[in-house]
């Protein structure tokens, strides 16, 4: 019987390992040290599995689907960093934990991942019918990719919608990350999922930093095989909950179609965060 071996490294920018956990099931590492730009966080695990993982204690763990066995999250610098709380992988004390967990047929919450990786988005059509399919080396799931990102800043990226911070009443810096479409009437923002799960409630938490802000009145959800939902919004920050009438199997969601407020003065409308609740098909 194959070992669940699971490992953590931390790696510098020419690959060379600083740290190294191994075990089976469930490993902790504890590294003394200053990351570097260039540095890595490295999961390596079974494929098709869900694992656990916790990168900086400042951060929600993060429960994903590890498509291909490994999960490699870059340590953010610069203006990556400000998608994340200022503290968080900083200082000379690290601790990081993975571990499996089981796959399961409970109701959940099929979305959060507090460490998605913002990549370049690469999409091929799959068909007429069918949402462009999302091709990624990384293969961690779920993962949040858009057509536009306001001025390609960090702060208004795709991920900030997924990392499972609902704070409406702000922009700009973390804990006030959104997604920003460059008031871009063709944008859309997507949600994969890496395999088929039963979709049956969204979520979604506008930002609400009035009178900065204007708001999206309606919008539409898109699911594989050309299914559609068209919804309306209110102007709040509160949450908006879209129940579909009938469970959509599907391995990504799309939020497009976008239309603000012709009667609101602000010309900028952006997503804080979006739920997505299911079960594994």
């Amino acid at each position: 019987m194959e070992k669940e071996r699971i490992t953590i490294e931390i790696t510098d920018r020419e690959g060379n390992v600083r740290q190294h956990s191994e075990n089976d099931g469930h490993t902790e590492l504890v590294w003394y040290g200053s990351y570097e730009p260039g540095d890595r966080i490295r999961v390596y695990a079974l494929s098709d599995r869900f694992v656990r993982i916790q990168a900086d204690q400042l951060l929600l763990p993060a429960s994903v689907y590890v498509k291909k066995g490994c999960f490699d999250f870059p340590i953010p610098f610069g203006s990556a960093k400000e998608a994340y709380p200022q503290e968080a992988f900083t200082g000379i004390l690290h601790q990081l934990s993975a571990f499996y967990i089981e796959k399961t047929s409970d109701h959940k919450l099929l979305s959060e991942n507090p460490l998605d990786v913002r990549e370049e988005n690469t999409e091929k059509l799959a068909g007429e019918n069918s949402l462009p399919f999302y091709y990624s080396e990384n293969e961690v799931y779920p993962h949040c990719t858009a057509n536009v990102e306001t001025r390609g800043e960090a702060i208004f990226a795709a991920r900030n919608t997924i990392d499972g911070v609902l704070i409406t009443p702000g922009h700009g810096f973390y804990p006030f990350t959104s997604w920003g479409n460059a008031n871009d009437p063709a944008s859309h923002i997507d949600l994969w999922f890496g395999r088929k799960v039963c979709v049956d409630e969204v979520h979604l938490f506008l930002r609400s930093d009035f009178p900065h802000d204007n708001y999206w009145k309606n919008a539409t959800l898109s699911f594989d095989g050309g299914i559609t939902r068209e919804i309306t919004l209110e102007k709040t920050g509160n949450c908006q909950a879209i129940v579909l009438d009938t469970p959509i199997v599907t391995e990504s969601v799309r939020l497009g179609s976008l239309v603000k407020d012709e009667n609101e003065p602000s010309p900028f409308a952006s997503l804080i965060q979006w739920r997505v609740f299911g079960r594994e098909a």
